[in-house]
């Protein structure tokens, strides 16, 4: 039964049981991964300035807002779980969706496996035993993780829920033991900020900055799942950017006051330096656990994200119909089985990292498209229902087709054997296109 109609639902269709709690913990969970971890040491070593390390962290908040909303324009008026594939496919043709689906997917499943791989590596801080094991841990993580969410929706939501809510509050206790609890390490203002930097190391601060805030739009991949989604996924988006721009803004005020820029720069995990301080062995083991809990709460929001833009493809007949069936948890089991043939293999191989580098422009290039989608849509369908309607149009929405062309251009300058595997990648979806129209002609889509 849904919870807004109390009607029996359709047999093999997702259920309508989500709302905006769980469209927070999915966005937080998915952005606050290991990279907050590991983040604002490379950043310090590039910008040692504390007002402009906060700055930068405060910007990217800032820009992911205004590319939220677009989003949540499009996601109110075309309520269909998958993400921003629906959106691009709608206002730029299956290519255009082919494109931005298969890099959603193919990236979910590049975090998946790298957050299962960082999950066995904090490990051994806890139990040393693990340490040999860590391919075995990562697979196994994985695995109970989708045992999880192949029973149904309601597991997967209170798994995603329970970790999201322990993750910020474990970050948010750092916070103030690190700001209370801990001397400065040098008397800087926040102001003090050396001027021998280039506008480069900026540049490359704020790509890492950004890589942090990916995930901002996981909420979207439900959208079809939620109960009132033209009232919980703006809310979703804007209260899930709010507290992690809240909880990195926090933590990179913590570290920098705790051991100043120098010594931010100076370990790979300042966390851990920070935290012994507070003497004894117990920090360490503190640590471990906030780093294990932060990265299985990140596998468990990609792995229940990627299955959803395999159903809506299915949906389309972009790919098999397989694809979109749905077990009585609310499930799509078979979309489930074939994103964990993909992260198990990434996993075991350690491939996820070639998957990273090759469709890193893709990544830019898909957002760059679904930022166009947003205009092709406004003009081709003046009459389309919007309960969410942009703020500022035009003025505000054109920011983040500027921002995003932009990355596309500078990511492909910087790295053009990377451009061209990119258009490689987007051309293969040509032929998908083709025969998927022939289908499309021989069968109906599922509504």
């Amino acid at each position: 039964m849904t919870a807004a109609t109390g009607k029996p639902q359709p047999r093999n269709d997702l259920l309508k049981i989500l709302g905006v709690p769980f469209g927070v913990a999915v966005a937080v969970g998915q952005i606050i991964g290991s990279g907050i971890l590991r983040a604002p040491s490379a950043i310090a070593g590039e910008v040692p300035g504390i007002a402009i390390i906060v700055g930068l962290w405060v910007l990217g908040a800032v820009q992911v807002s205004l590319a939220a909303n677009l989003v949540a324009e499009m996601g109110t008026a075309i309520p269909k779980s998958g993400g921003g594939y629906n959106y691009a496919r709608r206002a730029l043709g299956d290519i255009g969706g082919l494109v931005v689906g298969w890099t959603d997917w193919l990236s979910n499943l590049a975090g998946a496996a790298a957050a299962s791989v960082s999950f066995a590596e904090f490990l051994p801080l806890v139990v040393p035993a693990a340490a040999p094991h860590k391919i075995a841990v990562a697979l196994a993580l994985q695995v109970a993780i989708y045992a999880a969410n192949i029973l149904g929706l309601r597991e997967g939501r209170a798994l995603q829920q329970v970790t999201s809510f322990i993750k910020a509050a474990m970050l948010l206790v750092f916070i103030i033991a690190a700001v209370l609890l801990v001397a400065p390490n040098e008397p800087e203002t926040v102001l003090s900020s050396p001027v021998a930097f280039r506008w480069a190391n900026i540049v490359l601060a704020y790509q890492l900055i950004m890589g942090a805030y990916a995930g901002w739009n996981t909420p979207i991949y439900f959208t079809g799942e939620n109960t009132a989604p033209e009232k919980s996924i703006p809310r979703a988006l804007f209260f899930g950017i709010l507290v992690t721009g809240i909880l990195y803004v926090g933590v990179n005020w913590a570290l920098l006051h705790a051991l100043g820029p120098a010594g931010v720069a100076s370990s790979p995990l300042p966390f851990s330096v920070v935290l012994s301080r507070l003497g004894g062995s117990l920090p360490s083991v503190l640590f471990a656990l906030t780093a294990m809990v932060t990265v299985a709460s990140c596998c468990n929001a990609c792995i229940m994200a990627a299955p959803r833009v395999l159903y809506a493809l299915a949906g389309d007949r972009l790919l098999p119909r397989a694809l979109a069936s749905v077990n009585r948890g609310g499930s799509p089991a078979v979309a489930f089985l074939m994103t964990a043939a993909g992260t198990l293999a990434l996993a075991a191989t350690g491939a996820f990292a070639l998957v990273f580098g090759l469709i890193g422009t893709l990544n830019a290039a898909s957002g760059f498209l679904i930022d166009i989608s947003f205009f092709v849509l406004r003009a081709r369908e003046p009459g389309l229902p919007r309960p969410y309607r942009a703020i500022g149009y035009p003025v505000l929405p054109v920011i983040p087709v500027i921002v995003d062309g932009s990355l596309v251009l500078l990511f492909t300058t910087a790295n053009y054997i990377g451009g061209l595997v990119a258009v490689g990648l987007a051309l293969l979806c040509i032929p998908f296109a083709l025969v998927a129209r022939r289908a499309q002609k021989a069968a109906p889509a599922v509504p």
